[in-house]
């Protein structure tokens, strides 16, 4: 049964059986026209949101945001499939959009090339149905955890580092939030060095999960934390116990830094 989201004016427009004939078996009519009545939000267009964006694009999600402030630099192109040797120095957001009409030319896609700040992030939770985390940071991460807590959105989140990554799917009512499982130190964590396919497996596991999200097809990782270890190819699932949040973020941002935020978190 697919999830009760309202359809668009224009999702029996996006309806291809043709296109979408492979899936719309698993799915049924019902769920392809609940993808095409959603908005995703794709935030980070690295090696995550390249696999991400690609597949629910292809999945055929009606609107697409997709947010990124950098630039293509040659050394993202092992590992970030939306781009070429031709869009180095380029901005990721809008060369990324581009991708996405080429592959399916009938789905809205907004580009949004700017840094994330509390104001973006609030803005992307009122906007998207659900919200693909991509970034690498985890100051990034907290303040799309809270606008999508706040406002009740799913939250798709995963990382990758080396040969190892992690992957969850958080909803205020039904799950912890994301800073639940963050690191003490938010600082001290990022991705200095990755192999290509890691950041495309992770990044298609989010893809799946928000159209299961989305469609009611399946069962996401509510509560549940995928660790998976590239180098033995083994996947492990952690249970996590849903807790009180409303006090998490304000735990590991001390409430004097969070206006600072909306300078300092950038993709």
């Amino acid at each position: 049964m697919s999830r009760a989201l309202p359809l668009s004016p224009r999702s029996l427009d996006l309806l291809d059986f043709e296109l979408y004939s492979r899936q719309i078996g698993l799915l049924g009519v019902d769920g392809q026209l609940a993808l095409a009545s959603s908005t995703v939000a794709v935030v980070g267009l690295g090696g995550l949101g390249s696999a991400a964006t690609l597949y629910l694009a292809a999945a055929g999600v009606g609107r697409m945001i997709l947010v990124d402030k950098d630039v293509v630099d040659k050394s993202n192109l092992h590992r970030q499939i939306l781009y070429g040797a031709a869009d180095i120095g380029k901005p990721k957001a809008v060369v990324a959009a581009e991708a996405v009409k080429r592959l399916n030319p009938k789905i809205d896609v907004e580009a949004v090339p700017e840094p994330l700040d509390l104001q973006l992030a609030s803005w992307l939770a009122r906007e998207a149905d659900v919200i693909i985390d991509a970034v690498d940071n985890w100051r990034t991460r907290l303040l799309l955890d809270e606008a999508a807590w706040r406002m009740g959105k799913t939250l798709v989140h995963a990382a990758a580092e080396r040969l190892h990554g992690q992957a969850t799917t958080v909803k205020r009512g039904v799950t912890g939030c994301l800073a639940c499982i963050a690191p003490s130190n938010i600082e001290a964590s990022g991705c200095q060095s990755i192999l290509g396919p890691v950041v495309g497996m992770l990044g298609s596991l989010q893809a799946l999960e928000a159209v299961k999200v989305i469609t009611g097809v399946g069962e996401p990782l509510y509560n549940k934390l995928l660790i998976v270890d590239g180098s033995t190819m083994t996947f492990e699932v952690l249970k996590l116990k849903p807790i009180e949040c409303s006090k998490c973020l304000e735990k590991l941002r001390p409430r004097k830094h969070r206006h600072e935020l909306g300078a300092e978190a950038t993709l």
